[in-house]
C-alpha cells in the first residue's frame, strides 16, 4: 500500500478514524488541529490512495533529564536536560493494523527527528507509549524503557542515526 505523509488539515475526514483507542481517537478528532495551530505539537496524517487518513502521528519537542537514563548513558552528558523528540502519539486505523502502517509512521518519525537534528542539538527520541501493547511494538524497534515511566521509552539519536546508516 502507497502512503503519504501530510501535515493535519480541515479537509482530512478524521470522523470515521478508529484506532480501537478512544483516547487515541479523540485526540485525532479534536485535539490535533488545535495542538498544531498552536504549535504544541504537530501532526502528520498518514493517507492512501483514496485520501483515507489510516494513520496519525504527533511531533514535539522534549528533554530528558539526563540522571533517569542508564548509567552508561548518563555518566557521559551534562548535569542538566538533553534535548529530545518526541513521538507524542502514534496511531493506526483497525482496518490497516497489522499491515506494516505503524512501522512505516514510525520510520518516517525518526527520519523527521534525524533531519532536524541538522539543525538542532537531539540527544534522543522519546515516545509516550498509551499501553503495554504499545510499549511491546517500541521495544521491538530498540527502544528502552525509563525505569521510573515504564510507558516513556527513548532511543539515542547515535542509534538511530547507525541504522539509517546501514539501509
Amino acid at each position: 500500500m502507497k502512503l503519504d505523509l501530510l501535515p493535519i488539515s480541515k479537509a482530512h475526514q478524521k470522523a470515521l478514524f478508529d484506532c480501537g483507542c478512544a483516547e487515541l481517537n479523540d485526540y485525532l478528532r479534536h485535539y490535533a488541529l488545535k495542538n498544531d495551530r498552536l504549535s504544541i505539537g504537530k501532526t502528520f496524517v498518514a493517507v492512501d490512495a483514496e485520501e483515507c487518513v489510516v494513520g496519525y502521528v504527533t511531533l514535539a519537542s522534549a528533554q530528558i533529564e539526563a540522571r533517569r537514563l542508564p548509567e552508561v548513558l548518563h555518566s557521559k552528558l551534562p548535569r542538566y536536560p538533553v534535548p529530545a523528540f518526541r513521538i507524542a502519539q502514534l496511531a493506526v486505523d483497525t482496518r490497516f493494523q497489522k499491515a506494516g502502517v505503524g512501522a512505516w509512521l514510525l520510520r518516517q518519525s525518526l527520519e523527521k527527528a534525524l533531519s532536524v537534528s541538522t539543525e538542532i542539538g537531539l540527544y534522543a527520541v522519546i515516545v509516550d507509549a498509551i499501553d503495554e501493547k504499545a510499549k511491546g511494538f517500541y521495544l521491538k524497534y530498540g527502544f528502552v524503557a525509563f525505569a521510573e515511566y515504564p510507558l516513556t521509552l527513548f532511543l539515542p539519536l547515535a542509534t538511530i542515526a547507525r541504522a539509517f546508516s546501514g539501509d
